[in-house]
């Protein structure tokens, strides 16, 4: 059960992921930006059929660790006992889950830049470095 709960809140980072962004040690907002700037670039039909498929694989793999998760059978009393709440086994499980979770979206960006050429490589790097710099000045300027 702690299990379940423990995942169910991962998921929900990774389902803020697909939305907002938050994932990994990535800051929040920068997964998304990223995949919205590869899929920003002239991609041929066979380059978007293979970030589909990426894509698919990813929510399968997640899936797949959802359903693992269920069928684990962790009690939540196990978190606690007579004088605290037991952090250390609380984190010992998130960060197995989240170490799963995190490989799992670092494969889908490794496999998403494999897919580029390189002169698109070298587009979305600028795109990145002007984004960069652009956060840069906001953040000297709100200061």
């Amino acid at each position: 059960m702690v299990k379940k709960i423990i995942f169910i809140l991962l998921l929900g980072f990774v389902g803020l992921y697909a939305k907002s962004s938050v994932g990994a040690c990535i800051p929040i907002g920068q997964i998304v930006i990223l995949k919205k700037s590869i899929m920003r670039l002239d991609l041929s039909k066979e380059q978007k059929d293979k970030l589909v498929k990426y894509e698919e694989k990813l929510k399968d793999s997640l899936s797949d660790i959802k359903s693992k998760a269920y069928k684990k059978d962790e009690r939540l009393s196990n978190l606690f006992d007579n004088k605290k709440f037991l952090k250390s086994k609380f984190l010992k499980i998130t960060r197995k889950e989240n170490n799963i979770i995190s490989n799992y979206i670092a494969e889908y960006f490794q496999n998403m830049y494999k897919t580029l050429t390189p002169k698109q490589r070298v587009i979305l790097i600028k795109r990145f470095k002007r984004m960069e710099r652009k956060r840069n000045r906001q953040k000297t300027s709100s200061n």
